[in-house]
């Protein structure tokens, strides 16, 4: 409480009215008959109520980067709605719970935002990949913008955001931590996935999970 009390459109990515939604428990109005059924995170209706889990957040993982600033705790989980300030919040608006593009805003400080990852583009007669950030720096440290198993490639995207293996949340536990991680893009469906044996800059990414977020300036 003492957290939400201090977000303001002055001090984060985001507008008023999305900082309203974070703060009142979902979307738009059509979404609210979803907030009843998101009790301890275990149901699909969690794509429309902004959810942020705290446990465990002060956990160092195994593995953990040993560069940078801070000292790599694995922080909170957020799903897509929370990640997004509300934002994109699933149905956003349509009784359907149709999907209805990228994230606009987040809930990065000011002068911050969300990566961006792959974005689908209709060229012609087929859909064509645009390069994100997460897949563009992937491309400058080890020559791809695609997934990865080659153990000095990951050591180096890793070291590069000092990411923790953070693990994420589903269905009322956490899992992976030490072994895996995943951190939300401002695109839709998809984000950054790191593991000890692979990385993945354009992970498909399931918006009720609980990621961890990565912030870069603007």
């Amino acid at each position: 409480s003492t957290v939400k009390s201090k977000l303001s459109a002055s001090n984060t990515n985001a507008t008023a009215t999305s900082i309203s939604r974070l703060l009142n428990g979902g979307g738009t109005t059509s979404d609210q008959y979803a907030t009843a059924g998101v009790s301890n995170w275990t149901s699909s209706y969690s794509y429309s109520a902004p959810l942020v889990n705290l446990t465990n957040k002060d956990i160092v993982p195994n593995n953990a980067p040993t560069n940078g600033k801070g000292n790599n705790k694995v922080g909170g989980y957020y799903n897509f709605c929370a990640a997004s300030a509300g934002s994109y919040c699933y149905g956003n608006g349509t009784s359907a719970g149709t999907s209805s593009g990228n994230a606009t805003e987040d809930i990065c400080p000011a002068g911050w935002r969300m990566p961006t990852s792959d974005v689908p583009v209709w060229q012609g007669w087929r859909w064509v990949g645009v390069y994100g950030e997460y897949p563009t720096l992937a491309n400058a440290i080890y020559g791809s913008t695609g997934s990865t198993s080659d153990a000095t490639a990951i050591a180096n995207y890793r070291n590069a955001l000092s990411l923790p293996l953070s693990g994420y949340f589903y269905n009322g536990s956490v899992y992976g931590q030490g072994d895996r991680g995943s951190f939300w893009s401002s695109t839709m469906g998809g984000g950054l996935y790191v593991g000890t044996g692979d990385v993945n800059p354009a992970s498909n990414s399931n918006r009720y999970y609980g990621y961890s977020v990565r912030c870069i300036a603007k």
